[in-house]
């Protein structure tokens, strides 16, 4: 790649000296970052890839940067220095951004400085500044988790990333303060409206019980909506069936299918549902939702509107299928495991598809929970008709690119074969065919046709 220089760079005072100041070296790195954007136009996809990962990894060290730079210049050093009335404002008026949001940066940075690791991982660029805000609450309940949220962050979605966090956070909480969280959250309930646009917006917030219902509904909405789409033949989008939906619940026709009640997953290891509390190792979550108390769990036992998955007595590990239809113990554990794309990084939650990750179900794929994952459609569209690769395993995640033309080809060297018995079972390998010189007429003459099919 071309590194020339930057034409409108100031020229360096330390330059002539051969001195190699913070600020200098600071100076040739933004003149090589100039040249790779002017570089994108003519890269190729791959390319193209790599440079947005260097240039995202950039993007984070560049913030942590300014941020230790704006607080060390601090109010004082703003005005004097730069004429700005306070550390946000120089921030704001570098960064283009509002002063609120500087404000905001310059807090998250407060508030990592006091762990040693969390800071770590922000000045070193492996931390956006979104991902630093979430751990920064978990630095100072429980300082020896961030270490591991730290390496959750490398590979997860923000979404999956706030989960984690809330899992940490509920593990270090009581059963009393956990319900009095619950309390709190439901005391701020809110649903707030605009006109905007020529139409109508929401805003609203409720808590972890009303919420998971309300979604339950608007899935149930949604399902119902797209299976008629379907057999009209209207083409719809995720967000407008989910807005009609909204609107059937506002309409008192939510549930015109049959009648049926909101029902969503609720997770309870059954020592904790007898005691009452949550010990160490143990959950209590609604899926989609998050950690919920105990009480919560119990208040819902009664309610045929719930679904409750207690995690005793039958192994789910030993429920196997032989068709592609997942048994229902089996596919609400597989919507606990997986409440989004395992895809390292995706996070959606929509319209999630099962697959048989490890073992395809045309080669004799067992239809079990070890062998299940759940993929957003884009995903699950790649890695079935264009060779991308699903590996590790649940907690253990890889993405990883297309196998070449050789790969695959030794991938599919042992084709199903059926028995005398009926069953399929993985064949041998061939053999590596190997092109032989045409027998002579002499040779030919010899031989048999089975040994002449042989021969060839």
């Amino acid at each position: 790649m071309d590194a020339r220089p930057d034409p409108d760079a100031r020229p360096d005072p330390d330059a002539g000296n051969g001195a190699t100041s913070a600020p200098a070296q600071l100076r040739q790195a933004t003149a090589l970052l100039r040249a790779a954007v002017g570089a994108v136009p003519g890269l190729g996809a791959s390319e193209a890839v790599e440079l947005a990962r260097l240039f995202a990894e950039a993007s984070k060290l560049a913030q942590a940067g300014a941020l230790r730079c704006a607080h060390m210049a601090g109010d004082a050093g703003a005005r004097r220095v730069a004429g700005e009335t306070s550390a946000a404002a120089l921030l704001s008026s570098l960064s283009g951004t509002s002063v609120g949001k500087a404000r905001a940066a310059l807090g998250v940075a407060d508030k990592v400085r006091p762990s040693a690791v969390l800071e770590a991982a922000l000045s070193g660029g492996v931390l956006s500044l979104d991902q630093a805000a979430l751990i920064a609450p978990v630095a100072l309940a429980d300082p020896e988790a961030v270490a591991a949220l730290v390496e959750t962050a490398k590979t997860s979605s923000v979404s999956a990333l706030r989960l984690e966090v809330d899992r940490a956070m509920h593990a270090r909480r009581g059963e009393l303060q956990a319900v009095r969280s619950e309390r709190m959250d439901h005391a701020r309930r809110y649903c707030r409206t605009w006109v905007s646009g020529g139409g109508v917006r929401l805003d609203a917030f409720l808590g972890p019980g009303d919420g998971a219902r309300l979604l339950s509904a608007l899935d149930q909405g949604h399902r119902r909506l797209a299976a008629e789409a379907r057999r009209l033949g209207i083409s719809m989008t995720h967000e407008q069936l989910r807005a009609d939906a909204l609107t059937d619940l506002a309409r008192g026709t939510g549930s015109a299918d049959g009648g049926a009640r909101p029902a969503f997953l609720v997770r309870v290891d059954a020592q904790a549902l007898l005691r009452g509390e949550v010990h160490e190792g143990e959950c209590c979550e609604i899926a989609g939702v998050g950690p919920v108390s105990v009480t919560r769990a119990r208040s819902v036992l009664g309610e045929a509107l719930w679904t409750l998955l207690v995690t005793k007595g039958v192994d789910i590990a030993t429920v196997t299928s032989t068709t592609r239809v997942v048994p229902q113990r089996v596919k609400r554990s597989l919507e606990m495991r997986d409440p989004r794309c395992v895809v390292p990084g995706c996070g959606a939650t929509e319209r999630l598809q099962t697959d048989h990750w490890n073992l395809d179900y045309s080669w004799s794929g067992p239809t079990e929970l070890s062998n299940l994952c759940r993929l957003c459609p884009a995903n699950h569209r790649l890695k079935t008709e264009m060779g991308w690769q699903l590996l590790g395993g649940p907690g253990r995640w890889e993405w990883r690119a297309p196998k070449s033309t050789d790969e695959l080809a030794s991938a599919h060297a042992r084709p199903l074969r059926r028995t005398r018995s009926g069953s399929r079972v993985r064949g041998d390998p061939p053999q590596p065919s190997r092109r032989r010189t045409a027998p002579s007429r002499k040779d030919a003459d010899h031989t048999t046709g089975s040994a002449r099919r042989a021969h060839w």
